[in-house]
């Protein structure tokens, strides 16, 4: 077995002072911290959280299948044949373990932040570098302090790179993750509003966010995007290399001549010293183009040639976050809801309006703006105006957005909840209408996209 086991785990929380019951040494394929979802096999972390408290669902952990549970109470049955591990704090013990199994694995770790494109510059990261190397990359937005450790443990001995994501909420977060993935190549792709609520100031915001490559070693890399001033402003202090990214003058990797290839992908001009040459990224708007460029940074840190990494994005299968659904009636979805915030609001909705045919969009709250959410969201409505026909959106904050749209040319429309917008947004299409769907994960607009589908 080459991947993480009951055995290895066991060792390793017996030597930290856990206490550990032992079942049979078996493969554990990944971590899970949510019983619910927990798979055959699967180590099951117990983390108390404002709503939940883990400790309660570990038999039902174990019930789906779980070889093994991290948790900070025994469970209230026996269960011979599974591997316990009892520690007061689990998510400093889950943390232990990721720094032991990373370290024992050996790969050179690459470490993206920012606060919006995160997952996927990393899944596209990790689609160019996986042409060159055995590559590891971090599941989904595993990415907070409870998540990464989870990320880390799905490494095997044989990957040579790993990709990771590391996100924040909440002051300090950024050295704890930093500590537990020890990065070697750090990238930070932006610094906005989002987790303003929560961090306090766009000021913390981006202290933590920069937390990630002040904290490299000097022989390591920094991936920064300069067009960014409270990035750029960092850039000259750091004690390791600085690869920098931008439009702006002076940049490593400086791109220009942007061509939207509407859903077929983005081309652009990249040049990196005397070298130049146009970059085909198959992932869809300008506003994209960040993720392309972490890409090709990550690769010359790891000792890609510009040429071979340039060209390892266009062969690179990734479309993103987007999701694009052709219904049988003849509509284009483009599915985006997976998260909202201003830039990639901003960005989308660029895109929307550079593509042919009637353009409607869908779009929920930006979550987590704190004091800027009403301004935020009038600028987005006054951008929608500009680049949709039609605009359907619902709640408090879609109140702002069309209100704000209604100013310019589109037709906007409110709605008290979503499934009233999705209804008549549906009834309202015709073949050949591209629509945008778009909000933050607190919306679900999973839950009206069938409505939006039509039939199977």
């Amino acid at each position: 077995m080459s991947g993480l086991t009951t055995s290895w785990v066991a060792d390793v929380m017996r030597a930290a002072g856990y206490a550990v019951t032992e079942g049979p040494d078996v493969a554990i394929p990944r971590g899970s911290a949510d019983s619910r979802t927990t798979g055959e096999g699967e180590l099951f972390v117990a983390f108390s959280g404002e709503r939940a408290d883990g400790n309660e669902f570990v038999g039902d952990a174990l019930a789906r299948g779980a070889a093994a549970a991290l948790c900070s109470r025994p469970p209230k049955l026996a269960w011979p044949g599974r591997t316990v591990i009892v520690a007061p704090d689990t998510r400093t013990a889950v943390a232990e373990l990721a720094i032991a199994w990373r370290r024992h694995c050996g790969a050179r770790v690459a470490a993206i932040t920012g606060t919006v494109g995160k997952t996927t510059a990393k899944q596209l990261t990790a689609a160019v570098l996986r042409q060159r190397f055995p590559t590891h990359e971090s599941a989904g937005n595993l990415n907070s302090r409870e998540g990464a450790p989870l990320a880390i443990l799905t490494m095997t001995p044989d990957d040579a790179v790993s990709v990771l994501e590391l996100g924040i909420d909440s002051l300090g977060e950024m050295d704890e993750l930093v500590a537990i993935a020890e990065p070697e190549v750090g990238v930070v792709l932006n610094i906005g509003y989002t987790h303003v609520s929560k961090l306090g100031s766009i000021e913390n915001t981006a202290r933590e966010k920069l937390t990630l490559v002040r904290s490299l070693p000097s022989g390591g890399a920094a991936i920064l995007n300069v067009d960014d001033p409270r990035i750029s402003a960092a850039s000259s202090g750091l004690r390791c290399r600085v690869l920098s990214f931008g439009q702006t003058a002076g940049s490593s990797l400086r791109y220009g001549d942007i061509r939207e290839r509407g859903l077929e992908g983005t081309s652009f001009a990249l040049s990196w010293g005397a070298q130049t040459t146009t970059v085909h990224s198959p992932l869809i708007g300008a506003h994209t183009i960040p993720a392309a460029l972490t890409a090709i940074g990550v690769a010359l840190a790891f000792g890609v040639p510009f040429q071979e990494a340039t060209e390892l994005v266009a062969t690179s299968n990734v479309t993103g976050r987007m999701r694009v659904i052709q219904t049988p009636e003849g509509v284009t979805l483009l599915d985006d809801r997976y998260n909202s915030s201003p830039a990639s609001l901003a960005g989308a909705l660029r895109m929307l309006g550079a593509l042919p045919g009637r353009r409607l969009a869908l779009l929920g709250k930006m979550a987590e703006l704190g004091e800027f959410e009403v301004e935020e969201h009038r600028k987005a409505g006054q951008l929608a105006a500009e680049c949709c026909d039609e605009l359907f959106t619902f709640g408090a904050a879609g109140k702002l957005l069309a209100c704000a749209a209604s100013t310019g040319p589109a037709r906007a429309r409110w709605f008290e909840t979503k499934d009233e917008a999705a209804e008549a947004l549906a009834v309202s299409l015709h073949p050949g209408d591209t629509v945008l769907v778009k909000g933050s994960r607190s919306e679900a607009l999973e839950s009206v996209l069938e409505r939006l589908e039509g039939p199977a």
